[in-house]
């Protein structure tokens, strides 16, 4: 069976917010190559905010591919290389992938934003 996509778990909602300090990008829906200018936007909103600190909020997700686990990649390569504060809100979808990537090791991976509050305090 072919992948609808036109269906909803394609469709990708984006949410922006700064609280306490903090980018706040929440999604919900498809993190994938039919987003992938969505994808690079968020890309680029992390690269030019003035936050040291971000959460990338994919608690909502339904389905990742390899084009939504290359923008995890470059946001943790730039977060890093701008000594940045990363963290990222995951679910069962989110973790399955990333671990099949083998970045789970590699970043800090919660399950909910006061987890990922939590996780800046020194």
């Amino acid at each position: 069976m072919e992948p609808n996509f036109d269906a909803p778990d394609y469709s990708l909602q984006i949410e922006k917010e700064i609280r306490r300090g903090v980018l706040l990008i929440h999604c919900r829906g498809g993190f994938s190559l039919v987003n992938h200018a969505l994808l690079d936007g968020i890309f680029e909103q992390i690269k030019v905010a003035p936050e040291r600190k971000v959460v990338l909020d994919l608690a909502g997700i339904r389905f990742m591919d390899s084009v939504g686990v290359g923008t995890i990649a470059a946001i943790l390569k730039h977060t890093m290389a701008t000594d940045r504060d990363f963290v990222l809100v995951s679910n069962d979808t989110v973790d399955h992938i990333l671990a099949s990537a083998s970045m789970t090791k590699v970043m800090r991976i919660v399950r909910n934003l006061d987890d990922a509050f939590k996780a800046f305090a020194p």
